[in-house]
């Protein structure tokens, strides 16, 4: 006899062969009975099978309380029947001769559940080789609370228009990727007041590994799947549907270094902001160099960066704000943005474009709005940089955006 761990399409499956026809006693079990949000989960299979000719195909679920149900993937959970109607169609009971128990541990990630309450893993027999549900075992019940570690952060509303993004072709120390401009039509959305601070972040996160100590400074040496995780965490916290999809996850310590992602900009969740929607948010209908005017003297207004910075971040929130009411824009700390770089993207854009969301991949991410260290040219609202995702660095952190819907 032999007992192996496979994956049937997109579901987490334990096929069992075995040598003679028989029906299987199975259980199912968890870790703990209580689950907060971030949580991960152990769930174990015990099966008592006499000798059998059949092969079973058994597979973990999630039942949900509208009766569908969710299977665990290697890329998450994914809904496979909506509802489900289990029918016992297994061969009839035979003599419980030759037993044979085989445990399964499977450490899961949070299941899909955004609100709390009373919910059942299941253990599923499958038609051998089909999605069809031949058998429900046994349940394991479990209860779950959304409300994880959440933070205060204030939320500007950015109301929909169209600016001219890019930089004219006769701006002081432009970038060539900085251009052609082109009309872009932005959609109502919110952003955060100032960066996430040092504060929020290890409210939420439980850690902090900033070079530069302050409660109210801004959080840095953060990589891009620090800063997305963050809005996962940050949206369960608040009951939001998060945006991002996560998987394949690489650490070095707490640090995310790499991990695939995707995001549903149809969530009412936290993210991090476009391209487009930084710049449109920072200029605040302005089209000078900086949202103050296009001199040293006004970037020194609105910002913090190498002339006046003393070299090291300074608490958020101390400059003169936009028009939209943010802070910090110019300088402080570069924010990561959603899109992957690419310095011919400007030029394969409609004019005029309406919300885009970056290249569909590339190997560097953008940054925005220059740091304490940047010289004058940096922090300019047109101003771009592209490090690796994985990178983090004493001059990167954020801020966050939330879509209008």
């Amino acid at each position: 006899m032999r007992a192996a761990v496979v994956l049937l399409g997109s579901a987490l499956v334990l096929a069992l062969w075995t040598i003679a026809l028989a029906e299987p006693t199975v259980t199912i079990y968890t870790d703990a009975d209580t689950y907060q949000s971030g949580d991960t989960i152990e769930v174990t299979l015990g099966v008592e099978n006499p000798d059998g000719s059949t092969t079973l195909d058994l597979c973990i679920g999630l039942l949900m309380p509208d009766g569908s149900i969710y299977t665990m993937g290697p890329s998450g959970w994914v809904q496979t029947i909506v509802p489900w109607n289990a029918e016992v169609r297994m061969p009839g009971q035979f003599d419980m001769t030759a037993h044979f128990r085989f445990e399964v541990p499977s450490v899961l990630p949070a299941p899909p559940i955004s609100q709390g309450g009373e919910y059942y893993f299941a253990s599923l027999c499958l038609d051998p080789g089909t999605w069809g549900w031949a058998s429900n075992f046994s349940l394991a019940p479990f209860s779950y609370s959304s409300g994880g570690p959440s933070t205060d952060v204030t939320m500007v509303p950015i109301a929909a228009g169209s600016f001219l993004m890019g930089s004219p072709d006769d701006e002081l120390r432009r970038d060539p990727d900085e251009g052609p401009q082109r009309t872009v039509n932005i959609s109502a959305f919110q952003m955060s007041e100032t960066e996430v601070t040092q504060k929020q972040f290890e409210d939420v996160m439980g850690w902090n590994d900033s070079y530069f100590s302050g409660d109210d400074h801004p959080v840095e040496r953060v990589t891009w799947f620090d800063c997305v995780s963050f809005c996962n965490e940050l949206s369960e916290a608040d009951g939001y549907t998060k945006c991002y999809t996560i998987s394949n996850i690489g650490y070095d310590g707490d640090h995310i270094t790499s991990a695939e992602v995707t995001c549903n900009f149809g969530a009412n969740g936290y993210r991090l902001p476009t391209e487009a929607e930084w710049e449109y948010a920072c200029r605040a209908g302005t089209t000078t160099r900086f949202y103050t005017g296009d001199s040293d003297p006004d970037l020194r207004r609105a910002g913090w960066y190498f002339n006046n910075s003393g070299q090291t971040t300074h608490p958020v929130g101390e400059k003169e704000r936009n028009a939209w009411g943010l802070y910090d824009m110019h300088g402080n700390v570069w924010e990561w943005c959603w899109d992957w770089y690419s310095s011919r993207y400007y030029g394969t854009r409609p004019d005029p474009d309406s919300d885009p969301t970056g290249a569909s991949s590339g190997a560097v991410r953008v940054l925005r709005g220059g740091g304490w260290y940047g010289l004058t040219w940096s922090c300019r609202s047109a101003g771009r940089d592209w490090p690796e995702p994985g990178y983090g660095y004493y001059g990167y952190g954020f801020r966050v955006a939330r879509s209008s819907n």
